[in-house]
């Protein structure tokens, strides 16, 4: 009997407790599933049936042509019907300890064996008292042969793909057992705003339990927010920061799109 191994890197702390289990070799695009609190809290969620594409802590973004977000015709609407792309990589290497506790990873995004990215992906973590600093930083070099346009998402208004707020960019699903009730900081704040910082503050057996996404405001990288509702079963907890979400971006052969997110995982 053969076993299946899908591979992974688990990332620790100078004492050994695991940080983040992240799968590099994912179909569709890698992301981490495991994200945890000093204290051991998972605040990443497992995807649902509904959602099969919402992985963990993840990096996707939707073209005018190919869709690296949703990974199935059937998740896409009927009026919107892009081409399944795969973000494949192509080398993964921890970093040496004088550039940090993490790895660097080479991904290609490709549509069959078209590429339409070729990405340099850099994370990495550093311990604070209380919480573990996540650094995540992404380099998109449009790799087409022709201009690339980046849409906020394939749900758009009036049946017109990426015409709403988008979606994509680096989101995370959160875990319902720790943030059914959660509260989202600063209050007010609402998707569709260019934050410095925004946190989900949850709790597990009377313990808080935090998450942070924080950006350089320049980024312009656009919130989208969602919380659990007790009176919507469907609800979830869920955040991302995109660089399209708010209006489309068209990358010329060549060109670069970087962004550089800090995700904090805090007990409080």
């Amino acid at each position: 009997m053969s076993t299946n191994i899908v591979p992974t890197l688990e990332i620790r702390d100078s004492s050994g407790k695991l940080c983040g289990t992240y799968h590099y070799e994912d179909p569709f695009k890698s992301f981490f599933r495991g994200l945890y609190t000093p204290s051991g809290l998972n605040v990443v969620a497992c995807p649902p049936p509904d959602h099969p594409h919402h992985k963990g802590l993840q990096f996707g973004l939707t073209c005018s042509r190919v869709n690296f977000w949703e990974e199935s015709l059937s998740a896409e609407p009927s009026d919107c019907q892009l081409a399944i792309g795969r973000q494949q990589t192509t080398t993964v290497q921890p970093l040496t300890p004088a550039q940090g506790n993490g790895f660097l990873q080479e991904v290609a995004w490709k549509t069959g064996e078209a590429i339409t990215f070729n990405e340099t992906r850099t994370i990495t973590v550093k311990e604070v008292p209380g919480a573990y600093v996540w650094r995540w930083n992404t380099k998109l070099f449009a790799a087409a042969a022709s201009d690339v346009t980046i849409i906020s998402s394939v749900w758009g208004s009036n049946g017109n793909c990426g015409r709403s707020l988008g979606y994509c960019g680096l989101g995370l699903r959160l875990a319902r057992e720790l943030f059914q009730n959660a509260e989202l900081l600063p209050p007010g704040i609402e998707s569709g705003s260019i934050p410095s910082s925004v946190s989900f503050l949850g709790q597990f057996a009377g313990k808080g339990v935090k998450v942070t996404f924080e950006q350089d405001v320049s980024q312009a990288n656009a919130l989208f927010v969602t919380k659990y509702n007790a009176l919507e079963p469907g609800s979830f907890a869920f955040m991302s920061l995109g660089p399209t979400n708010l209006h489309p971006r068209s990358l010329s052969p060549g060109q670069m799109l970087e962004g550089t997110y800090i995700i904090t995982v805090a007990d409080v």
